[in-house]
């Protein structure tokens, strides 16, 4: 009898201690997951990503090899390091490898809606890896604006936001003062609102006079104002994802191909996934997206966060 009481004492403990540890067990990192930047702010890096990376070696410069490896730091335009686990301390400390991660892309408007830019993804393995294309595709920007940047740096919020501004009807021209609508230029987009404005819709600025005199088409009144609110944000995120395939990186487990895409064409932050496994280096070349060219996105940035 002695014994069965000790016994059940001993399970009754055990119980006890897994219940405790259960609810005090550290929570599962991957949803405290935070995004970090894997491409800088820039336009595009090449006209074509030929002209960036030369696959066939012939040029001597950058070649398929490990050796060949852009080794400039992220700010600087080169490849994203996605720490391994014995270097980061530990899952999350800073980074979690994982084994497959979301990105999402955002730039700027200035040709109207709809600007659009391409994209290959390439990476490189740990020990002398060869260089690999994983999938390559284009975006098309939203009019999701970037308000803050995921990574917790600098806040995007509205380039130009003023209020009382004269708006007269028959040139649709906006007119404020101490140099409000510096920094605006053609083809960016506007919201504006105001006594006598039928429509809250996004207009685009078509001419920019000085730094308080701008243009903007599309806007519909029914007479002239004094109060008009401007507010311009040329930021936003791609809501149109396209791979030109699916077959160029296999899949490691699960129904998920190698590089797929979500939320595509939702008028949402779209996400190219990807299962990184095998992988600890991955760039991100962007071209057909210069700013200073007609419906071409500007200013390209990528984030991406383990899943």
């Amino acid at each position: 009898m002695l014994l069965v009481a000790v016994w059940l004492a001993a399970l009754v403990f055990a119980i006890g201690v897994c219940f405790r540890d259960k609810a005090e067990a550290e929570p599962v990192d991957t949803y405290h997951s935070g995004w970090h930047l894997v491409r800088a702010t820039a336009d595009e890096d090449g006209a074509t990503f030929a002209a960036v990376y030369d696959l066939t070696g012939a040029s001597g410069t950058l070649t398929p090899d490990f050796a060949g490896k852009d080794s400039s730091s992220v700010a600087n335009g080169g490849p994203f390091h996605i720490v391994a686990k014995n270097d980061a301390g530990g899952y999350g400390v800073p980074i979690s490898p994982g084994d497959t991660w979301a990105f999402a892309f955002c730039g700027s408007n200035y040709n109207n809606l709809d600007d659009t830019f391409s994209f290959t993804v390439v990476g490189w393995g740990r020990d002398n890896g060869m260089l690999q294309v994983i999938c390559e595709g284009d975006g098309v920007l939203g009019t999701n604006a970037v308000v803050t940047y995921p990574d917790g740096g600098d806040a995007m919020g509205a380039l130009i936001s003023e209020t009382g501004v004269t708006y007269t009807h028959a040139t649709k021209t906006f007119t404020t003062t101490g140099d409000g609508f510096a920094g605006a230029v053609v083809g960016m987009l506007a919201r504006v609102t105001g006594t006598n404005i039928t429509n809250n819709e996004i207009v685009q600025v078509t001419t920019v006079t000085s730094a308080n005199i701008i243009i903007c088409s599309g806007v519909t009144s029914t007479d002239n104002n004094t109060d008009s609110t401007v507010e311009i944000n040329p930021a936003f995120w791609a809501d149109t994802l396209a791979l030109d395939e699916t077959t160029k990186w296999p899949k490691q487990h699960g129904d998920l191909v190698g590089a797929a895409v979500y939320n595509s064409a939702d008028n949402q932050v779209a996400l190219l996934v990807i299962q990184t496994q095998g992988i600890e280096w991955l760039q991100f070349i962007i071209y057909d997206a210069d700013a200073a060219t007609g419906e071409e996105a500007g200013n390209n940035t990528v984030y991406g966060r383990r899943r």
